[in-house]
Formats: C-alpha cells, sequence, structure tokens
C-alpha cells in the first residue's frame, strides 16, 4: 500500500461535487481505492464509500487536484491513504425545505375556480354524505352570505352536524347589475350545471374524496341569481336532488318533469313582491307551479304573507327546517362506518372510504321517495290544513301539497304571518 499524506491546511469541510452537480460536505477523506473513496460526514459517523461514478471528476481535478491525482493511481490498481480531514464537523446537503401548505384563500373553505366562477367547499368534520348547495344573491354573488360560516356551529351548521352534509357555494365574478340581462349562468344546460360537477370533481381531487362528485344534493337558493339556478338546476338533475328550496325567484324557465315532480321543494314569495316584473321574466313562483299541478307534485306553495320579496331572518328560518325535514326524510339511510376527515382547509384530507350511499350502476345515489298519500294539502290563502284522500288528484289553485307535521306547523304560521325566527 503506498501512503500518500496532503499538506493542505485543514478545511471548515470538504466539499465533493457529485455527478448530479450537487456538493456535499465531509468531515474526513480517508482514503482512494479502486473502487471509489472512504469518507466521513462527521467525525463520529462510520466511514462510507463513494464510487467515482457519483463524483464529477472534472469538478475533482479542479476542486481537490490531490484527491484527483489519488483516482488516477487508483485506476492503475493503488489504494491511497488520504487522511483528509476537514476542521470541523460536515454538514450534509441540504434538502430543498417542502414547500409550507398552502393558506385557505377563504379560512375554513376550500375553492376552485372553473372558468369565471369560483367555487368553495366546506366539508363536515366526518365523512360527507351529501352536499348542501347554497345559492343566493341577485347577481351572484352567493358565498358573501356564509363565507364567515364556522363549520358545525353557524347557521347551516347542522346539516355538517347531523347529515353529514358538505357545504358548497360560489361566485360568479360577473360584474353586471342590470337585473333586465339575463346571464348564462341561471341555466345549467349553458354549462352553469357541467361547471359545478367540474367544481366538485375538482374538489374531490384536492381532499383525496372521490365519493363527493356523486353525493346527493341539496338545495338553498334565494333572489334573483340564486334561485333561479338552484330551480333550474333541480329540474335539469332532479335524479340528485334530496329537497329544494326557493325564495322569490324568477327566471324559472326550466320545463317541470316527472322526475323532478317527485323531489320535495319548498317555493317561498312575497305576496307583495313585484320584483320579477322589473327582471322582465313571467317564470314566476305562481305560474310555474300551475304548470307543474297536472304532475301532482311533492312541491309546496307558502306565499309570504305581506312579504315584499325582501330576504330576511324567517324566510331564512322556515327554508332551514323545511330542509332538515326532508333530508332528514331522503338521506339514504345505508350508510358505513367511516373515520372523521381531516380539516378541509388542510390539503389532503385521508384516504376515500366506500361509497356512502346505496348506488346505481353510474354511482348517483338512489334517494327514498316520498308517500304522496301519507302527505296533506294546505289553502295558501286560509292556512287551512287536511289530509290527502285521493292522492292521484290535481291540486287546486290555491291548494298545495304539504308532506308531514313538522313542515305543516311552520307552513302555517309562515302564510299568516305569524311565523318568528329565533334569534342568533
Amino acid at each position: 500500500m503506498v501512503f500518500l499524506f496532503a499538506t493542505v491546511e485543514p478545511l471548515p469541510a470538504i466539499p465533493l461535487t457529485g455527478a448530479n452537480g450537487r456538493a456535499v460536505e465531509f468531515h474526513q477523506i480517508e482514503s482512494a481505492s479502486p473502487k471509489g473513496l472512504v469518507v466521513k460526514m462527521t467525525a463520529d459517523s462510520p466511514a462510507i464509500g463513494i464510487t467515482w461514478d457519483k463524483l464529477d471528476l472534472a469538478a475533482l481535478q479542479k476542486d481537490h487536484p490531490e484527491i484527483h491525482a489519488a483516482y488516477l493511481r487508483a485506476q492503475a490498481g493503488e489504494t491511497v491513504a488520504l487522511g483528509m480531514e476537514g476542521a470541523g464537523a460536515a454538514m450534509k446537503e441540504e434538502a430543498p425545505a417542502a414547500p409550507a401548505p398552502e393558506e385557505p384563500r377563504y379560512p375554513g373553505w376550500v375553492d376552485t375556480k372553473v372558468g369565471k366562477v369560483e367555487y368553495m367547499l366546506q366539508m363536515p368534520a366526518s365523512k360527507p354524505r351529501g352536499i348542501l348547495l347554497l345559492s343566493q344573491d341577485d347577481f351572484g354573488d352567493a358565498f358573501r352570505w356564509v363565507m364567515n360560516h364556522e363549520r358545525g356551529t353557524g347557521h347551516w351548521g347542522i346539516f355538517q352536524t347531523k347529515f353529514d352534509m358538505a357545504l358548497l357555494s360560489y361566485m360568479t365574478g360577473d360584474p353586471n347589475r342590470d337585473p333586465t340581462k339575463v346571464e348564462d349562468f341561471l341555466f345549467p344546460e349553458k354549462g352553469s350545471g357541467k361547471a359545478l360537477f367540474t367544481a366538485l370533481s375538482n374538489f374531490a381531487s384536492k381532499l383525496k374524496q372521490p365519493d363527493l362528485v356523486d353525493l346527493p344534493i341539496a338545495i338553498y337558493g334565494t333572489e334573483r341569481s340564486g334561485a333561479a339556478f338552484g330551480y333550474n338546476f333541480a329540474q335539469q338533475h332532479s335524479e340528485r336532488i334530496l329537497a329544494a328550496v326557493f325564495y322569490d325567484g324568477g327566471f324559472y324557465d326550466a320545463e317541470p318533469t316527472e322526475a323532478s315532480a317527485k323531489v320535495p321543494m319548498l317555493f317561498m314569495w312575497g305576496q307583495y313582491s313585484n320584483r320579477p316584473e322589473l327582471w322582465g321574466t313571467k317564470n314566476t313562483t305562481a305560474p310555474i307551479l300551475a304548470k307543474a299541478a297536472p304532475l301532482k307534485p311533492l312541491w309546496t306553495n307558502a306565499r309570504e304573507f305581506r312579504g315584499r320579496g325582501v330576504m330576511n331572518a324567517v324566510v331564512e328560518h322556515f327554508g332551514k327546517q323545511y330542509l332538515i325535514a326532508m333530508v332528514e326524510a331522503r338521506m339514504p339511510k345505508d350508510v358505513p362506518a367511516a373515520p372523521p376527515a381531516a380539516d378541509p382547509a388542510e390539503e389532503g384530507a385521508g384516504e376515500a372510504a366506500p361509497s356512502p350511499a346505496a348506488a346505481s350502476s353510474g354511482g348517483v345515489p338512489i334517494l327514498p321517495e316520498l308517500n304522496r298519500a301519507e302527505g296533506s294539502i294546505g289553502n295558501v290563502l286560509t292556512g287551512e290544513v287536511k289530509k290527502i284522500t285521493d292522492p292521484d288528484a290535481v291540486l287546486g289553485e290555491d291548494e298545495t301539497f304539504l308532506p308531514n307535521a313538522v313542515v305543516i306547523r311552520y307552513w302555517k304560521e309562515f302564510v299568516l304571518g305569524e311565523l318568528t325566527a329565533p334569534e342568533k
């Protein structure tokens, strides 16, 4: 064995450039052999070998000619003792720091953008079984009404805790404020329906919750654009809708169908509201209910006593109670147990469990139907209620379907002007 002792001054550390172009610092270079170098990362670490093909030999010749000379001799079969040592402990090449978790744009909500429309989702604490679409506002700024909602404790928190539903809302970003200009967003067949499902797909991927794309949906839709989009969406995708609530909307342009007639829907409208006339729409609550009457729909007509079509706490309270009653009646019951999901504001919410609802071959949940024969008939003008005796009969102009005792209670007080909202 030939010994070659380097006489260079001790270095704080000995940097060697790898074949990948990155430099790593070592505390000690012990020897060079035909196989490579024997080195130590720190004074107390065990010796390790680095094969020559792991090093940038051109950089080695430039930066450490003494080691390169040992390399040339090692290629001839020699083992060369180097004994090079840095003055301090070596520092490993630090891996790039992991990027910090992306801060949510809206605390408590996950967001995605499809075209010009932003969608926001707030997950329940457990695995979601359904979605509550909060579709409000005159001009598409639905999210501003719920952006400060606290998960599980806010106004809509019961849907997250009792029914394990995610809250979904949106902002269209349309600067239009002309009430007579009809935006395409109001009509799902023009692209907004597909965009909503694309948003759900984006959320499913981001949160690792693939079932989101097939969950049943409840709708709370109010005012000009919010109610219109909610109503038209419910007609086009009735197989996905648990129940729906609408208040004083217009542009109810989608035709009622036999399928949508089976979805429980509540239509609240102001007795003295003239807002739809200002918008230039004739497809308002009364005409659409008359058109649907021959289908014997499970829809409820709720005229707001002396109402002028202005959103208020009573309207919101009644709509919420109706949705609670109908979601309770229609949410699929055969739901497998699942561990709680992670906080939705954090990226990655854990692995998805099996689909939470009984589903058809296409993955869409099968929703229980209400039995019309078990309902009642209410008189919108007087508040009188009687049991249904002939479920196949078409109701009169001032008559409406009432699904159960809970809805009857709130409906009667609402149409008579007696309903009050609890203090928040």
